[in-house]
């Protein structure tokens, strides 16, 4: 086996790990192979674990047989510690002959960082500037290589494009099994977004259910031009961050911030917080707003088989040609990618 094939199996086990487990940590594989033979694979698991490396170096038999044999990974190995070692300075004593990356590390803490430290030891490293990690990992590539947040927007609609029975009413669109796939979402996003209207009329919690995760849950952000929420007791409690342009509320509330750029403002200060990820999951308005101006990377939208009355909230419909469709629970699920802004490339 050549060495694309090789890294071509090494993102089919990157793969295997589930995004809202590895969080705002890219989904890595590796495998370890010596005399054309593979001695053993690993990926990524889930945010905190051994990353993909340290987790195919675990899975050896004989830990001694690594001694000459070539590593295949498909991203740079880490070179700072966080959550675990630096990947970069464990192999080193590993005592590999070569190593081969898939794509560098476009986090400025790692990016060519982890590379010059195994030559340094000695290995051979060789990069073959595949696609699979950016395939794999949009948001963390887009986020370090365009300097933004990755927006993702979120909508459930009836089949015949209404998200309410009637305005105000709060409606259920998706069933159990296509709401455990929209907290799948949720739990590998940095944030959540909704506007004031949401929180006024479903009081949400935005954070994430169904299923498990190891990792923080996410920032829960809402947009309240006018400052309707002065009182309202949800957005006083911790992981709730309000963007309004009513200063008295800004002044009052300490989850409150001052918006004075629009959108774009909203953006550049969540990417100021480190928001690698934004799920967008206010209503059609909200939508609307975020598809005008241009500020989305990714649109799913869930239409279930359900019809509401005419005279409910009307959703929307989007004039583009889907790039994915499947279908989750009692609903459709159509996947746009916005092929005009600067974008990594879609799973």
């Amino acid at each position: 086996m050549n060495d694309l094939t090789l890294m071509s199996l090494a993102a089919e086990y990157a793969a295997k790990a589930r995004p809202e487990n590895t969080f705002e940590n890219p989904r890595v594989g590796a495998i370890i192979v010596k005399n054309d033979q593979i001695l053993s694979t690993g990926f990524h698991k889930a945010y905190g674990m051994p990353h993909a490396e340290i987790d195919a170096f675990n899975h050896l038999r004989d830990k001694d047989s690594v001694v000459g044999a070539t590593m295949y990974v498909t991203l740079e190995p880490c070179a700072v510690r966080g959550k675990v070692g630096s990947c970069a300075e464990e192999i080193k004593q590993w005592q590999l002959s070569r190593i081969v990356i898939g794509a560098s590390d476009p986090n400025p803490t790692t990016h060519g960082k982890g590379i010059a430290l195994l030559r340094q030891a000695g290995i051979q490293v060789d990069i073959l500037n595949t696609q699979d990690s950016i395939r794999l990992n949009p948001a963390f590539h887009h986020y370090f290589q365009q300097n933004e947040s990755y927006v993702q927007l979120k909508l459930a609609q009836s089949h015949n494009e209404r998200v309410t029975v009637a305005p105000n009413v709060q409606t259920k669109i998706t069933n159990q099994v296509a709401d455990v796939e929209i907290h799948r979402q949720r739990g590998s996003k940095s944030a959540i977004l909704v506007g004031s209207e949401t929180v006024i009329v479903d009081a949400p919690s935005l954070n994430v259910r169904y299923i498990s995760i190891t990792h923080r849950q996410p920032l829960r952000v809402v947009i309240d031009r006018r400052g309707r929420l002065i009182n309202n007791q949800l957005i006083n409690k911790q992981g709730w961050l309000v963007y309004t342009e009513n200063q008295a509320f800004s002044e009052r509330e300490p989850n409150a911030v001052l918006m004075t750029a629009g959108l774009p403002g909203i953006l550049k200060d969540l990417k100021n917080r480190n928001m690698q990820s934004i799920m967008v999951e206010g209503g059609p308005t909200m939508i609307k707003s975020f598809l005008k101006l241009n500020l989305w990377h990714q649109f799913i939208m869930y239409t279930s088989e359900q019809l509401l009355p005419d005279n409910g909230v009307n959703g929307l419909h989007l004039d583009q040609v889907p790039d994915h469709t499947s279908y989750v629970g009692n609903t459709k699920k159509t996947v746009y990618i916005n092929h005009r802004r600067p974008s990594c490339l879609q799973e």
